[in-house]
């Protein structure tokens, strides 16, 4: 096939080795006036205009006119939990009013065992469409926790999920976590036995069947950080690299025991300590802060972004998308609830939906370079100043993934 010519008015690269604290566009690998090249999955080129153009000028091309929009790094979203069946709006709706939520956790937890008894009807009518739409607002690699079965058959189902899928064009590049230690499931009375159980039956089976990455919610309520620990140290001697939930409710030293363990990324952090802080940015672990559920469930309390940015810390924007306490499956809003409730800059904000997200997962996504995966969004801005201020729709007017364009 002949090489994609791509013109557009700005293209922010995200090539960049600079701090995310106080990060310029210009720091960022802004080019105006600008183009790329695509041959086949991967970016050949990206630079001016007229250089790019004078290197293709005796060579047959496709080409893709973009010269209105702003042209940046397909969205890495670094937590998410896109497997589930059922919804949730009874909870919203009784949150509304004042009232305790009616269904829980555990209501989608029996909605998405039901509905894996039928795991390709599942997929082909449920997953899939919504996978979909998470692509067509620019997500391109989009980490994929399990979680909603917390039983055998169910969550080794779900990484077969990911697994057949993680590459398809049409969908978002997957990364599977095995979310096992999400909440008790109903066979369930006691903590401890469940991290047996889960120890004992899913970890030694999760990487094999495609886990990447282990995941656990430690948090006063669900897991305490000894169960954590113990849950965590068992997936990494089974192969999976580790991230984890932490203090995202009240505060349960969480945290702590994550970057004593060296997990690659701590995950919400709305409650944690001024020590906390200091020990994250020394640390290089990557704070994944979900400013949706922030904002969805009126938490009182916001994961320290600044603070963190301030002592050289990396601070990623994520989803969140679940059914109960962040229905929210687009990055541009979720950039845009960073610069309102963290203060970010739509620079430091363009990097935590890129290269922030991409280096928590140990990705190599979320940039614009030769040799990459050939991933990117356009944008209907008029400057890259814009991103994260206009929100609540689709500003994507083209999304480009493996070199494919949707």
């Amino acid at each position: 096939m002949e090489p994609l010519l791509v013109r557009a008015k700005t293209i922010v690269t995200c090539e960049s080795n600079a701090a995310q604290g106080g990060i310029t566009f210009d720091a960022l690998g802004r080019i105006d006036d600008a183009a790329l090249i695509v041959e086949g999955h991967t970016i050949a080129a990206a630079g001016k205009r007229t250089e790019i153009e004078r290197s293709v000028r005796d060579r047959p091309v496709r080409e893709l006119d973009l010269r209105d929009c702003v042209v940046v790094p397909g969205f890495v979203d670094a937590h998410a939990h896109p497997l589930f069946a059922g919804d949730r709006e009874p909870d919203f709706a009784a949150r509304q009013r004042g009232e305790k939520a009616p269904l829980g956790m555990l209501y989608t937890v029996e909605q998405t065992r039901d509905a894996l008894l039928e795991p390709q009807r599942f997929y082909e009518q449920v997953i899939h469409p919504r996978l979909k739409m998470l692509l067509a607002h620019g997500t391109t690699t989009l980490e994929t926790k399990t979680g909603y079965a917390l039983h055998k058959p169910g969550e080794t189902e779900l990484l077969d999920m990911i697994a057949a899928h993680k590459n398809d064009y049409d969908i978002p590049a997957m990364i599977a976590t095995f979310l096992g230690a999400h909440a008790l499931p109903p066979e369930f009375t006691n903590e401890t036995a469940f991290i047996d159980y889960l120890i004992d039956q899913l970890v030694p089976l999760a990487h094999a069947h495609g886990a990447v990455y282990a995941d656990a919610f430690c948090e006063p309520g669900f897991f305490s950080p000894e169960q954590t620990r113990r849950y965590l140290e068992a997936c990494r001697m089974h192969g999976m690299r580790l991230r984890v939930h932490c203090d995202e409710m009240s505060f349960g030293h969480a945290a702590e025991m994550a970057v004593a363990v060296g997990v690659d990324a701590v995950d919400h952090c709305n409650c944690i300590r001024e020590q906390d802080v200091r020990a994250i940015a020394g640390s290089g672990t990557v704070t994944v802060a979900c400013p949706a559920t922030i904002a969805y469930l009126d938490l009182p309390q916001r994961a320290p972004a600044r603070e963190l940015l301030e002592r050289g810390g990396v601070v990623a924007l994520a989803s969140d998308y679940n059914p109960g306490t962040s229905p929210c499956f687009n990055l541009q809003t979720v950039a845009y609830f960073g610069r309102k409730l963290f203060g970010l800059s739509a620079a430091e904000a363009l990097f935590g939906v890129t290269v922030a997200a991409a280096r928590s997962l140990r990705a190599d996504a979320g940039v614009l370079r030769a040799g990459a995966v050939a991933d990117f969004v356009a944008l209907r801005i008029a400057s890259p100043d814009e991103f994260g201020w206009q929100h609540g729709g689709n500003l994507a007017a083209a999304v480009v993934h493996r070199g494919v364009v949707i």
